[in-house]
């Protein structure tokens, strides 16, 4: 399954109406996922339960946009370091993507080097 981004026309409209909402933390997606998912299964559907789900929506709503718009960001750049006729190495291309805004983090990257180490390490041991 393929999930097309939104267009730029698509998230400033959504953006110009959550207006000055906050994008969700991840607890709170992860609070609003397990309440829907209680209300889901058990049926129920108060007005209540609806109207906290529907204030959660709108703080969702808008890490969906800030979310959309670093994908896209990230996309673009690694497009147009693939297409250019520099040939980039791996620093080049983190150090443009930080230029836009997408930069990947210290941790980030010690993180995938130790995924990368162990999992270099469970092949070796096959």
């Amino acid at each position: 399954m393929s999930i097309a981004l939104m267009t730029p026309d698509e998230r400033a409209a959504i953006t110009a109406q959550l207006g000055t909402v906050t994008p969700a933390a991840a607890m709170l997606v992860t609070d609003t996922v397990a309440a829907a998912a209680g209300v889901h299964r058990s049926g129920y559907s108060g007005a209540a339960v609806g109207r906290l789900l529907a204030a959660d929506m709108l703080a969702l709503a808008a890490r969906l946009v800030e979310v959309e718009q670093l994908l896209d960001t990230t996309r673009r750049t690694i497009a147009a370091a693939a297409t250019s006729d520099y040939h980039h190495t791996v620093a080049d291309l983190l150090w443009e993507l930080t230029q836009a805004e997408a930069g990947i983090s210290n941790a980030e990257l010690d993180q995938a080097e130790a995924a990368a180490t162990a999992e270099a390490r469970a092949e070796a041991l096959r």
